[in-house]
């Protein structure tokens, strides 16, 4: 199974990069990922940006993004909200430095009439592509693919390979991957994720990536796995 959704950054109201431009090692990534239903995009923008720049938020280790859906199939969601953290020791942290803090309650009070969580999940990333260190920030478009894996060993593999393909090197902007580790009904267990700077580049830079022949060489097994 394959789900595809196209986002559209609106704000980045925490610096720093996500993607850990190694292929082998563990996951030096654990994230958070809510797709949401809006009905007033300015309003949680504004929730998010009080709440990052609030005592608590300051204390935070993490790294978050909000992004506007673009394609999403039959999917309610409208936005998605995803926190990266730096390790999962990291993540309990923020986590219990929010729970039950004045200012979480202000956000969660402040997101509960513009917002409605439909789905969310925890994951962690465990490879990234990085051709572009200055990527990041609003107007950067991202193509999200959720995968169902069959056989995790094949698939890392394969993965690996293509990822340090001419393909991959040439891609105008940056890739990462990694796996799910809590996602309620969905049945994914993997995800793959492009970024570039803008929609334009990003489409056509997945076009080409995936008529290229290092891509055909993947898709050959691909189903099998």
């Amino acid at each position: 199974m394959i789900k595809k959704l196209l986002l559209l950054s609106l704000a980045a109201t925490f610096s720093g990069t996500a993607l850990a431009d190694n292929h082998m090692q563990p996951p030096t990534v654990y994230g958070q990922y809510y797709a949401i239903a809006v009905s007033d995009p300015a309003a949680v923008v504004a929730a998010m940006t009080t709440y990052r720049e609030s005592n608590t938020g300051k204390k935070l280790t993490s790294n978050l993004t909000l992004s506007a859906n673009v394609a999403n199939g039959t999917d309610r969601a409208t936005h998605t909200i995803s926190v990266f953290y730096p390790s999962a020791a990291a993540m309990e942290a923020d986590m219990a430095a929010s729970r039950g803090s004045s200012d979480w309650t202000a956000f969660t009070g402040a997101m509960r009439g513009v917002a409605t969580i439909e789905a969310e999940n925890v994951f962690t990333q465990t490879r990234g592509k990085v051709n572009d260190d200055a990527l990041g920030g609003p107007g950067v478009a991202t193509m999200l693919f959720g995968i169902t894996v069959l056989d995790a060993g094949r698939y890392g593999a394969a993965l690996d390979k293509i990822m340090n393909s001419t393909a991959a090197a040439a891609f105008p902007g940056n890739m990462s991957a990694g796996q799910i580790i809590a996602m309620g009904e969905d049945p994914g267990t993997h995800w793959v994720s492009f970024q570039a700077k803008d929609m334009g580049t990003l489409l056509s830079g997945v076009e080409t990536f995936m008529n290229s022949n290092d891509f055909a060489n993947y898709a050959k097994g691909a189903r099998e796995f």
